[in-house]
């Protein structure tokens, strides 16, 4: 990954991890399976997760290509206002959550979230321009998003029993299953992304001056960054099934790390072949 494709690759995960954060609290909030202080520390989260991601796009140029990776430049204004309404949603809620309006911030989360969504499509359309098609990009994105929030999320749930074991174990067990069951997504776009090759001739051979399956990088995606944290996530679930929070929450906190070093390693190697690993 070039220093030039840095700021997107950036800008990628900390759209990911707000919305994807947003997306899987409001989830369990909506359920009424989490307390009001968890969503207060989500909350309090995800707002300047969302503000980072602002300041990122601020120094994006509009410029029409990334060292011969071509771009969309024309959705990168619709983008902008998108993230803004995200962060708008997002910041109210905020207040919502704070305030223990529990209807209220569910609804706020809801609407965030739908806005996350929307912001995701946009940047996958300013992307997408190489990729095998706009609806693997997407997927991409949305699986990362659910993905990283997911992880981030379950975790920081688990802090919760640390203090009380009150609390029931089942959403912690479908917490862990629902970043599994993400992973397994991403595995799926993964595949495809290898039998599909990028619309752009050339990328392919760019990174490393090798094709992908012979890319170190690539492999260290998968197995950092989708076997090893769906592994912990198993861990994860069975911990939890016996009441084992502590160390369903350290597994997390590994999974977390791990999922963020597949995510800067898929879209190092997005600017640099083409292709949505």
């Amino acid at each position: 990954m070039s220093a030039a494709s840095l700021p997107y690759a950036v800008l990628i995960l900390l759209v990911e991890l707000a919305v994807g954060s947003m997306a899987f609290m409001t989830l369990f909030d909506g359920r009424g399976q989490v307390t009001s202080g968890y969503v207060k520390a989500g909350a309090l989260t995800i707002v300047p997760l969302a503000l980072l991601a602002a300041w990122a796009s601020v120094s994006l140029t509009g410029i029409d290509q990334i060292e011969g990776y071509p771009l969309a430049a024309r959705w990168l204004t619709p983008f902008r206002l998108a993230l803004l309404g995200f962060i708008g949603a997002a910041s109210v809620h905020l207040v919502a959550a704070l305030k223990e309006r529990y209807r209220a911030q569910v609804t706020l989360g809801a609407v965030a979230s739908v806005l996350g969504v929307v912001t995701l499509a946009l940047l996958a359309a300013l992307v997408a321009e190489p990729t095998w098609s706009y609806a693997g990009m997407l997927v991409s994105l949305l699986a990362g998003a659910a993905v990283l929030g997911g992880a981030l999320m379950a975790m920081m749930w688990g802090h919760w029993y640390l203090t009380s074991g009150r609390l029931p174990k089942e959403p912690m067990e479908q917490m862990s299953l629902l970043v599994l069951a993400a992973l397994v997504v991403q595995a799926v776009v993964v595949v495809l992304a290898v039998l599909l090759p990028a619309r752009v001739e050339g990328l392919t051979e760019a990174s490393f001056g090798v094709g992908l399956g012979q890319n170190p990088a690539f492999w260290l995606r998968v197995g950092v960054g989708l076997l090893f944290p769906a592994l912990l996530a198993v861990l994860a679930w069975k911990s939890a099934q016996i009441r084992g929070m502590m160390s369903a929450t350290g597994l997390l906190y590994i999974a977390l790390g791990a999922v963020l070093a597949g995510e800067v390693l898929a879209r190092g190697l997005l600017f640099t072949t083409g292709l949505p690993v």
